[in-house]
């Protein structure tokens, strides 16, 4: 499964907070930190993600579902999606963070079908498929975190620690 981040500049495009729910963009045909670019309108099993529409927390597949994608739309540069907060603790904390500004990140999980090296060393998926989107605190896939730790990228040592213990070491 690949992931990548959604655009940096993206942002909340809508709070809903009496429905519990937020409209954002989730990916962007801008290139990641990794030089990936996702082509929105070549996701190919939008039907098949509808039928499981999971949103989850920073692409931790070992928790619940945060919440559920309830629409979604693909442009030729984004795509955006209405996410319904399921009604648990950590949903609560998480919407109330969107809803308040605190946290703006998301994330894509998906398995590409067509690709194409870029000449920044990443690739270009032209089709692919969506597993699942995330709310994320930073907007990066865990390819690009391992490379920027590896690379030296990341200088500050308390997130250097917590890329390295909290998000690395859940993910691999």
């Amino acid at each position: 499964m690949n992931m990548t981040r959604a655009d940096p500049t993206a942002k909340t495009l809508a709070v809903f907070p009496k429905a519990r729910k937020v409209r954002a963009v989730i990916s962007t045909i801008h290139p990641d930190r990794a030089g990936d670019i996702v082509v929105p309108k070549g996701l190919k099993n939008l039907d098949e993600y509808l039928n499981n529409p999971v949103v989850l927390w920073n692409h931790q597949r070992q928790l619940p579902p945060i919440g559920t994608c309830v629409a979604l739309w693909l442009t030729d540069t984004e795509v955006i999606a209405e996410t319904q907060f399921a009604e648990t603790r950590l949903a609560d904390e998480l919407f109330e963070l969107y809803a308040k500004g605190f946290l703006r990140g998301w994330s894509i999980g998906f398995q590409p079908i067509q690709a194409v090296p870029t000449a920044s060393g990443g690739h270009r998926f032209y089709e692919w498929e969506l597993l699942e989107y995330s709310a994320v605190p930073i907007p990066e896939n865990p390819q690009a975190l391992t490379l920027a730790v590896q690379k030296g990228l990341v200088t500050d040592p308390l997130l250097k620690t917590w890329i390295d213990n909290d998000i690395l070491s859940l993910l691999f």
